[in-house]
């Protein structure tokens, strides 16, 4: 009799653990699923905002004037240099004279002058600027006032005023340009897109196979258009 009602206990036990879940308790089940899952899904949810800084478009400037001393009124070169001088100074100095004198486009005090007083066959001489302040694919003009004499009087071919930016010629005087005295000052005018945030301007004055030339540069300047 005891056996009996052991087996009865075991069997009852037995079925409460191995007897499928209620319809009460499988919704009860599913709902606690279900609130599991939304807490989950709102713990591991992160808002994340991200700020970008956007440089408009022309907010580059460069600094005016961007050609330092170009009416020489300083009286000086700076920042003016002699990058190239042919034949070479001092050996012939005394033939070739180069520097800031006067007068000047306009009735100015000064401008930039180049003499060859017959020294020899073959002048160059190279003026330039350098670390010129620009914007990068921004469009510039260039303008300055420029003469050219020559003891003949005549126009010659072989007599030139070349303006270089970063070693391309982007202005160039006519051989009509050469005239006799007196000085007649001449519009000499090109333009460029800045490379990058500097540049280098250059001036050569060039003349070939002829003698007694002179040159003057005044008021040279650069605009952004």
């Amino acid at each position: 009799m005891r056996v009996i009602t052991t087996l009865v206990v075991l069997a009852g036990f037995l079925h409460q653990i191995l007897a499928p879940p209620s319809l009460a308790e499988t919704d009860e089940r599913a709902k606690e699923k279900r609130q599991f899952a939304t807490a989950t899904s709102s713990a591991t949810t992160v808002q994340t905002t991200v700020t970008a800084t956007v440089k408009p478009a022309g907010a580059c400037s460069a600094s005016t004037p961007i050609v330092k001393n170009g009416d020489f009124e300083t009286g000086t070169l700076g920042p003016w240099e002699l990058t190239r001088v042919q034949p070479p100074l001092p050996d012939y100095e005394q033939y070739l004279s180069v520097g800031v004198g006067s007068p000047g486009c306009g009735g100015s005090n000064n401008a930039f002058t180049v003499k060859d007083n017959a020294a020899s066959s073959h002048v160059e001489v190279e003026l330039s600027q350098q670390n010129v302040t620009v914007c990068a694919a921004s469009q510039y003009k260039f303008a300055a006032q420029f003469y050219m004499t020559d003891a003949k009087a005549i126009p010659s071919p072989q007599t030139h005023v070349l303006v270089y930016v970063d070693g391309k010629l982007i202005a160039s005087s006519k051989a009509s340009d050469a005239t006799g005295p007196p000085v007649v000052w001449l519009p000499l005018t090109g333009t460029f897109v800045g490379g990058s945030s500097t540049a280098t301007l250059s001036v050569k004055f060039i003349v070939t196979d002829y003698l007694g030339v002179e040159w003057g540069l005044d008021d040279v300047v650069i605009t952004n258009v």
